[in-house]
Order: structure tokens, then C-alpha cells, then sequence
């Protein structure tokens, strides 16, 4: 009988497990390509990209002056500059949305507190991104978090309270 309550109690947050851990890889996936790209991208050889940019736009418009080919260069080195300290900052971003989301997984796994899932769900939504799929399926677990309730008859008894359940081990 103990088992059948721990078994029915673990299933009740079954939906917002599952997707807590589909957005939580979600967003491993993505951290990972951001990794990678913010690498690359500082990692670039600035002078072999000026210079096959200056070929194209000479064999483009052989009108165009050695300023305009200066300031163009200097718009490109600026541009992977700003790039690489935003993708850092996004990537950090990532790594703590992550956290977050795996930390909420594991707090509306063992249904200790959903409300607390939901919020941490939620930050790391926001974290993430707006609009990719990740952050919405934290956004509609957040939402599950909030909405559902725990069943009357569960509430009521000692097994299906953690807190309850691990003294009555012990003793």
C-alpha cells in the first residue's frame, strides 16, 4: 500500500517533469552551439577576413576609396568585438537558465514545492529566450506548476508527505 501512494504521488507532476527536462536539454543543446560559435567567432583570424571582404567589395564596386575600405574593416572588427562579449554574456545566461531548470525539475519531481518549480521555471524561461521552444515549454511547465493541484485524499495522508514519511523510517 506504501508504494502504491509514493508511485500515485510521483505521477501527479508527471507533465511538468517531462517537460522541464525536454526544455532543460533543449537548452544544453543550444548553450553548446553558443559555446561553439562565440568560440569560433573570437577565435577568427581578423586580417584573412578583411582581406577576402576587401576582394569582394573591390571586384564588386572598383570605385570604392581606401577610406571606405578602413571604415568597413573597422565596422567588422567592431561588430565580432560586440559579438563576442554579448555571446559570452548569453551564453552565461544559458549555463544559468540550465541550473535553474534542472533545479526546478528536481524540486517538482520529488513534490515538495511546484510553486517554488514554477517560479524557477519561469526564470529560467526568460534566461533563455523569448520566443525559442525551449523557454515556452518552461513557460507552460510554470504554468502546470501553478494551476494543479495536489489531490485532497494525497494531502491528507502521513505517506505521502515526505516530511512524515522519513521519520516514520527512522523510527
Amino acid at each position: 500500500m506504501n508504494k502504491l501512494y509514493k508511485e500515485v504521488s510521483a505521477l501527479s507532476r508527471a507533465g511538468e517533469v517531462a517537460l522541464g527536462v525536454i526544455g532543460t536539454i533543449l537548452n544544453v543543446l543550444f548553450l553548446i552551439f553558443m559555446t561553439l560559435a562565440v568560440v569560433s567567432t573570437t577565435a577568427v583570424d581578423t586580417t584573412e577576413m578583411k582581406q577576402m571582404f576587401e576582394e569582394g567589395i573591390v571586384n564588386e564596386d572598383p570605385t570604392i576609396t581606401a577610406e571606405d575600405i578602413a571604415m568597413i574593416n573597422d565596422g567588422i572588427e567592431v561588430g565580432l568585438d560586440v559579438f563576442g562579449v554579448l555571446g559570452w554574456v548569453l551564453v552565461g545566461a544559458l549555463l544559468l537558465s540550465v541550473i535553474l531548470s534542472i533545479i526546478g525539475v528536481v524540486k517538482v519531481s520529488k513534490n515538495k514545492s511546484p510553486k517554488t518549480a514554477g517560479i524557477l521555471f519561469i526564470v529560467a524561461g526568460l534566461l533563455s529566450g523569448i520566443l525559442l521552444l525551449a523557454p515556452i515549454l518552461l513557460y507552460i511547465a510554470a504554468i502546470m506548476c501553478f494551476v494543479r493541484k495536489t489531490p485532497d485524499h494525497l494531502k491528507e495522508d502521513p505517506f505521502y508527505q515526505n516530511d512524515v514519511q522519513s521519520t516514520n523510517q527512522h523510527l
